[in-house]
């Protein structure tokens, strides 16, 4: 864009993304179990209540499994540290990983396995929407 990377830095407070996921519908939805190596590979320890469920498929929802959207969100809040980053121009993925460790930012596969967590959508839903990350 041809925007010098001071500039962005000293004009941005906060950054947030968002895709959106299909949510279960809650007429045909099934439990699942997911397997325990699937779950440590994503890094992802659910909490003791968790609720997986799968799609399946009724009247209800068009035999899709799903029925409405919900939004998975990352909010990159810039502070000092991450400005220096950002002028620095330095590789996103820096930034990203300076966010999570020091600052506790959740990625969007982080707040969508919370959302699979809950029952509101799939586990297989989050993987296929947040593949890149």
């Amino acid at each position: 864009m041809g925007v010098e990377p001071f500039l962005v830095a000293s004009s941005i407070v906060l950054i947030e993304a968002q895709r959106l996921v299909r949510t279960l519908c809650r007429k045909c939805r099934e439990p699942f179990k997911p397997p325990a190596e699937l779950l440590q590979r994503l890094g992802y320890a659910p909490p003791e209540d968790a609720a997986f469920y799968t799609a399946k498929g009724c009247s209800a929802c068009r035999q899709t499994g799903y029925r409405g959207r919900v939004g998975l969100i990352e909010i990159l809040p810039i502070d000092e540290p991450i400005r220096n980053l950002i002028v620095s121009q330095a590789p996103s993925w820096d930034i990203k990983r300076d966010a999570t460790e020091r600052l506790g930012m959740k990625t969007l596969r982080e707040d969508g396995l919370r959302k699979a967590a809950m029952g509101l959508t799939s586990l297989e839903e989050v993987l296929h929407v947040t593949s890149d990350e």
